[in-house]
């Protein structure tokens, strides 16, 4: 009974040694498995980057292969949009010419509007001024002619009344800027003056003003009317009357 025990006792360690062994060939081939499965894992990912690339490489060869199109066009865009720019600042230029020009002419219309008035104001009172100068010669030339009466007390009251008249209508005259030109005892100026006698004179020098026979007007400095004068000469002598003889 004893023997039997310790065959039995001797021949549990070979059991025990087959399950062992047996344990030991499920590891290896679960870690056989494990190694393979990890190796087809690593295999895919391995191949999935390359797909990836592939993808990537195939899209820059269509963006490669559209870019030039996408540049002419791009190019052509630019081109008709600066032939807009160059024809709308062409149009711009145009148009600020007409508008100086306009301007111009707007200036010169106007400033010969201006003249042309003035021209028309200043014949208009020339001559107004003109038959005025008529009125005041007759007026001048009455109060010539009342100095020569003999006066008494009715007549000196008329000559002081009509010569009141002739003054205030001299001021009106020079009111409108004309200016009575007088000039006895000035030296003869042909610009200024009209001679209508010259004739000897032992008083005064040659070319002296000695008679003013119609009095003349300056308008606004200008001359209006040249006065009509008698200018002194030098009297001759003997000797140069025997020298105009010869």
């Amino acid at each position: 009974m004893a023997k039997q025990k310790k065959s039995d006792t001797e021949d549990s360690p070979e059991v025990t040694s087959e399950g062992s062994d047996t344990e030991e060939v499920d590891s290896h081939s679960q870690s056989t498995n494990t190694t393979e499965s990890d190796q087809e894992a690593a295999s895919s990912e391995a191949e999935e980057p390359s797909v990836s690339v592939d993808v990537e490489i195939q899209d820059e060869a269509d963006a490669e292969s559209l870019e030039p199109t996408e540049i002419e066009l791009l190019k052509a865009e630019v081109n008709e949009l600066t032939s807009k720019l160059i024809d709308l600042e062409g149009q711009l230029a145009e148009s600020q010419r007409e508008v100086s020009y306009a301007k111009a002419e707007t200036q010169t219309v106007t400033r010969r509007g201006r003249e042309d008035m003035t021209r028309a104001v200043n014949r208009a009172r020339r001559d107004l001024l003109t038959r005025l100068m008529l009125v005041a010669d007759t007026f001048h030339q009455t109060a010539n002619e009342l100095e020569k009466i003999e006066k008494d007390e009715r007549t000196d009251v008329v000559v002081t009344a009509i010569q009141m008249a002739i003054k205030e209508f001299d001021k009106v005259l020079i009111g409108e800027g004309l200016e009575l030109s007088n000039p006895i005892g000035d030296e003869f100026d042909p610009q200024f003056h009209e001679a209508q006698a010259i004739v000897p004179s032992e008083t005064e020098a040659p070319g002296t003003i000695i008679d003013v026979l119609r009095v003349g007007y300056l308008l606004d400095g200008s001359v209006l009317r040249a006065a009509q004068v008698v200018v002194a000469k030098e009297v001759p002598t003997q000797e140069n009357e025997a020298a105009d003889d010869a």
